[in-house]
């Protein structure tokens, strides 16, 4: 006897994804948020709060290649700034595209990335950096949940499969961004 599932019960795991999807996308975005609109005081290099400060207190203890990174953000505080300004945009966006389900394997695999390089950057620093491994860990699992699963029916990328494939070819690759 064969089991056969039909497409409405392939579709009912991810329809209850939707929620997680907008949870990780929505700690991304309130990242950018805490920077920007509730402590602004953490972009400003002249404050006590800037989170700058932060490099610092990691770079004992970061992994390779976050570690020379660091290390020149370090060296150079007229980078400092510039180099957190990006993180924090790539935060917004990867996380409004992932709270919208646009181009959801795309944001996922940038959410991806953005924790290995928070883990890679907190090291181990036993527990005073728990914060920056619960990141690194769940959301960077669910990060790659969504890479592989996709945006499912409650996102914009079911309805931008209708206009677009949502692949992209690269040499030899094809790569799904939907």
């Amino acid at each position: 006897m064969s089991i056969r599932a039909s497409s409405s019960q392939e579709s009912i795991p991810m329809s209850y994804l939707w929620a997680l999807r907008f949870i990780l996308g929505f700690q991304f975005v309130s990242a950018f948020a805490r920077r920007y609109i509730n402590v602004p005081a953490k972009m400003e290099p002249s404050s006590k709060s800037f989170i700058g400060a932060k490099f610092s207190e990691f770079m004992p203890h970061a992994m390779w290649p976050v570690q020379p990174i660091l290390q020149a953000v370090i060296v150079h505080p007229n980078v400092t700034f510039g180099f957190l300004t990006f993180f924090s945009f790539v935060e917004l966006i990867v996380g409004l595209f992932l709270i919208t389900g646009t181009f959801t394997k795309l944001a996922a695999f940038g959410a991806a990335l953005l924790c290995l390089v928070i883990l890679m950057g907190a090291g181990w620093m036993g527990t005073s950096c728990v914060d920056e491994w619960q990141i690194g860990t769940v959301e960077g699992i669910g990060a790659m949940i969504f890479m592989f699963a996709g945006g499912g029916s409650l996102s914009v990328d079911h309805w931008l499969r209708r206009y677009f494939s949502g692949t992209i070819k690269l040499g030899k690759w094809h790569i799904h961004l939907l």
